[in-house]
C-alpha cells in the first residue's frame, strides 16, 4: 500500500509506538490517581512520565500544565469555551480549521465578539490588518500554525509579539504542525498550544491535549 494521508492521520505508527501501547495495557491497567495498588500507581506514573516528555518537547516548565484531550478539536473547545466569555473578543484569520470557527461561531450566539483577518491567496497573513484588528484590546488570539489545506506556516512569534502588546493571549492551533516542525512555546510567545498525538507526533488515535503556558 502507498498511504499519502499522513497530515490527517500519520500511518503505519512505529513499532515502538505499538510496543509501548501493548505494555502499558500489560503493566498498567488500573485507573490512574483512584487507587494505591500497583497498577493505578504504574498507570499514573505512565502519564505523568508522557507529561513530562511533551513539557519538555513544547518548552514548558511545568508538565502538570500539559492537559490530555482526545484530540486538538476537543483541546481546542476546552480552551475557548473555558476563556471567552460574553462581551469578550477574539481575533483570528480566515485560515482556521473547523475545529476553530465552528466554536467561535457557536460562542458569537453567546455574545462573543469574532474579528475575523484576511489572508493573501497564498494564505499568508496581512499583518497591517491583524494589527488593525489587535488595537480592539481583544481577549484572545487564535490562530493556527500552519494550514492543513495549503501547509503555509503563520509568523506565529510576530503574531505573539502583538497581541501580547494589546494585551492578548495567543492560543496556537498546532494540529499539522506538533512533531513535524519544531515549537518552543517560550520562545514564540505561545501562551496555549492545542495538538493531537495521531498526525506528526505518531501517536494512536484519540490523544492530544492543551499546554498551558505561564501568562494563560
Amino acid at each position: 500500500m502507498i498511504y499519502l494521508d499522513n497530515a490527517a492521520t500519520s500511518w503505519p505508527k512505529p513499532p515502538e509506538v505499538l510496543k509501548a501501547m501493548a505494555e502499558a495495557l500489560e503493566r498498567a491497567g488500573g485507573n490512574p490517581g483512584r487507587s494505591g495498588h500497583r497498577l493505578s500507581i504504574e498507570a499514573a506514573r505512565v502519564i505523568y512520565d508522557t507529561r513530562e516528555a511533551l513539557a519538555e518537547f513544547f518548552n514548558c516548565d511545568d508538565p502538570l500544565r500539559v492537559i490530555f484531550a482526545h484530540n486538538a478539536t476537543h483541546a481546542l473547545n476546552v480552551a475557548l469555551k473555558g476563556l471567552l466569555k460574553p462581551g469578550d473578543r477574539v481575533v483570528t484569520s480566515t485560515m482556521e480549521h473547523n475545529s476553530v470557527m465552528r466554536p467561535l461561531r457557536s460562542l458569537e450566539k453567546l455574545r462573543v465578539i469574532v474579528d475575523t483577518v484576511a489572508c493573501d491567496n497564498d494564505g499568508s497573513l496581512r499583518m497591517d490588518d491583524f494589527a488593525r484588528a489587535i488595537k480592539s484590546r481583544p481577549r484572545l488570539v487564535v490562530m493556527t500554525h500552519a494550514s492543513n489545506i495549503i501547509g503555509i506556516l503563520m509568523p506565529i512569534s510576530e503574531v505573539s509579539a502583538a497581541a501580547h502588546d494589546a494585551g492578548a493571549l495567543l492560543l496556537v492551533d498546532a494540529a499539522q504542525t506538533a512533531g513535524v516542525t519544531p515549537i518552543d512555546m517560550k520562545a514564540m510567545g505561545i501562551d496555549l498550544l492545542a495538538f493531537t498525538g495521531h498526525k506528526g507526533l505518531l501517536g494512536p488515535p484519540g490523544s492530544g491535549g492543551l499546554v498551558i503556558g505561564r501568562r494563560s
